[in-house]
């Protein structure tokens, strides 16, 4: 049973060494032929001689790991000088800024569940250089708090197969009301006799915008795009024998081809339906402002007025009206006339709130 074993661990070596090479070293930290046959003899209880290790390790050079090391020449007992490689160590396929960027975005995910958060966090940490693991552990995120969506990622996976399937997908979409203790429960959508309501639709990107999740599709039966959140979308399954709405067949999609930076830049608050221009007047101190939500796309000339900037940008007439909103003290709507109305009759209302 031993030998058994026994053979068994030599047999799984090459892993074992790789195991070592790719989570405890790095250019700062290298190990000799001597340390990697300790090391695999105190971890894994496998006990090679200099000529193994050195086969395996041109097994794991030959299969394409990125191994690093020193040539250095010896003389040998017969006093005949040779080359021995040594100061192996594993380079990683990424940057340590690069795998904490990754973190941080992780922590920017708000419906993503802490426990499969911290999971996946701790996964990314792994790949960095071990002066980069101990770096990131000072390193703290954090995302907004909203309510996590248990199966955001199960629902991820799913829709992305019915994207590479090309199929129509079925499911059901929550709102948040109060249980009997008068806690937020999400809870599916209605029709006007209380029956759950159905949705159908043709999935064809997934986009992650202000740390949310969201499908764009085209709910049937209609034909334009449509925006759904997808840590609300509840019993989702794929709808193999149906096949999605041609992107060609769906209204405001030139060419079959969606253009995804356009489209965000367009859709404040992912809001559905058909974009209008607008036109505003803005303080030109919240330049920075208007093209980290409009982009460089934004048509920016100086205004008539001293210190006044004059916009004009494609956006949705609902999404318009809260963004302006957002930014009452420093911008003023003068197109469409149907936003600029609007606006006035929230204002009315908040004066009739606030005002004294």
């Amino acid at each position: 049973m031993n030998d058994t074993i026994e053979k068994t661990k030599k047999r799984l070596a090459p892993f074992y060494l790789l195991d070592i090479l790719r989570t405890q070293t790095d250019a700062q930290h290298r190990l000799s032929q001597r340390e990697l046959m300790q090391r695999l003899e105190e971890q894994f209880e496998v006990k090679l001689n200099r000529r193994t290790l050195k086969s395996h390790l041109s097994d794991l050079l030959a299969a394409g790991y990125a191994l690093c090391y020193t040539e250095a020449s010896r003389t040998a007992a017969d006093g005949t000088e040779e080359q021995l490689l040594t100061d192996w160590y594993m380079e990683s396929d990424f940057e340590p800024s690069e795998l904490q960027l990754l973190i941080d975005l992780l922590s920017g995910i708000s419906t993503l569940p802490d426990g499969q958060r911290f999971e996946l966090q701790q996964k990314l940490a792994a790949l960095a250089p071990i002066q980069a693991r101990r770096k990131a552990a000072h390193i703290q995120a954090l995302g907004a708090h909203y309510p996590a969506a248990p199966q955001l990622m199960y629902t991820i996976e799913l829709l992305s197969e019915a994207i590479e399937h090309n199929c129509m997908v079925e499911f059901s979409y929550g709102s948040y009301r109060l249980d009997a203790r008068n806690r937020p429960k999400l809870l599916p959508r209605t029709l006007s006799d209380g029956t759950e309501r159905s949705y159908i639709a043709s999935p064809y990107e997934i986009l992650v915008s202000h740390g949310r999740y969201y499908l764009l599709c085209c709910k049937s039966p209609y034909h334009s795009l449509a925006s759904y959140r997808i840590d609300r979308i509840m019993d989702l399954h794929l709808i193999p024998d149906l096949p999605r709405t041609p992107l060609r067949q769906v209204e405001g999609v030139r060419n079959g081809k969606i253009d995804l930076p356009k489209h965000l830049a367009e859709h404040l608050y992912m809001y559905s339906g058909e974009t209008e221009e607008c036109i505003f007047l803005a303080d030109a101190q919240i330049l920075n402002d208007i093209i980290d939500w409009f982009g460089l796309d934004a048509k920016v000339v100086p205004a008539e007025q001293d210190g006044k900037l004059q916009v004009t940008v494609q956006a949705h007439p609902t999404a318009m009206h809260h963004w302006a909103m957002q930014y009452g003290d420093y911008v003023e709507v003068l197109s469409p006339q149907s936003v600029r109305a609007q606006i006035g009759v929230t204002l009315k209302k908040l004066c009739a709130k606030y005002g004294e």
